[in-house]
């Protein structure tokens, strides 16, 4: 409307000063009616005045919101790593305690079937001793593994060697008895003694003593831990009737050394 100006301003001018307020609506609508060609300055008190801080005030305020986070999160993240290498220690030092204390008996061993073959002529005749070894491992927990470089031998009266050969590898789980080939071959052209000759060609019932002796290193384990470690012999004294395909253990004693 012209001649009527409203001005707003927080600066306080020699003219009529009205505070509206929610009491004195109508009052100050009846002012603006009668006095229409006036200039009303509206004085807003300082409580009531929001101010948008500067910039420099935003951007810091941002840097402290989130740097208080970040500070948190790598507290957070170094309580948790302690946490977890605590955790393993205990995981490890119980399962350290465990595994000393469980057994790791040294396996037994019997001779279970022995048989003799001949293969070849002339200078190419081998002999072979075919031995069926029953192993026994009494542990309850503890699983053995039977590893590469074991080595066996046949002799006759503890001097004279009949034929040698390599002890197999083979895995045996807790409390089981396990039945292993162990194949020994004499040597090319090699002569054996006439007892031995006499005894597997049937025309000697005479008892004959045998010493079957084998080296092999041994390992203990328990669930994903290996234990224990060691070479085990073992020297069989046995005592067999005919070395045929019908040929009988009369008897057999065996002494276990480890190292």
């Amino acid at each position: 409307m012209e001649g009527r100006e409203h001005t707003s301003t927080g600066n306080v001018h020699p003219n009529h000063h009205i505070k509206p307020n929610s009491d004195d609506d109508e009052e100050y609508e009846d002012l603006l009616d009668t006095n229409p060609d006036e200039t009303y300055v509206i004085q807003v008190p300082k409580d009531q005045i929001y101010r948008v801080p500067p910039p420099e005030n935003a951007i810091f305020a941002e840097q402290k919101r989130v740097a208080v986070p970040a500070t948190k999160s790598m507290f957070s993240a170094k309580c948790m790593l302690l946490s977890i290498v605590i955790l393993l220690l205990v995981i490890g030092l119980i399962t350290g305690l465990c595994l000393s204390m469980t057994d790791k008996k040294d396996p037994t061993f019997r001779v279970h079937r022995v048989h003799v073959t001949t293969k070849g002529k002339g200078k190419d005749k081998q002999h072979e001793f075919d031995f069926t070894l029953k192993s026994k491992n009494t542990n309850g927990h503890a699983v053995i593994l039977y590893g590469k470089g074991g080595k066996a031998s046949l002799s006759y009266r503890d001097t004279r060697s009949l034929a040698k050969g390599p002890f197999p590898t083979f895995k045996q789980d807790t409390n089981s008895l396990k039945y292993e080939r162990l194949k020994l071959v004499s040597g090319s052209g090699k002569t054996l003694p006439k007892v031995i000759q006499k005894s597997m060609n049937g025309t000697s019932h005479t008892a004959i003593k045998l010493l079957l002796g084998f080296n092999v290193p041994l390992s203990f384990k328990v669930g994903v831990f290996s234990v224990k470690s060691k070479m085990l012999s073992i020297a069989c004294n046995v005592k067999v009737k005919r070395l045929t395909k019908r040929a009988r253990i009369l008897t057999q004693d065996c002494d276990y050394s480890t190292s």
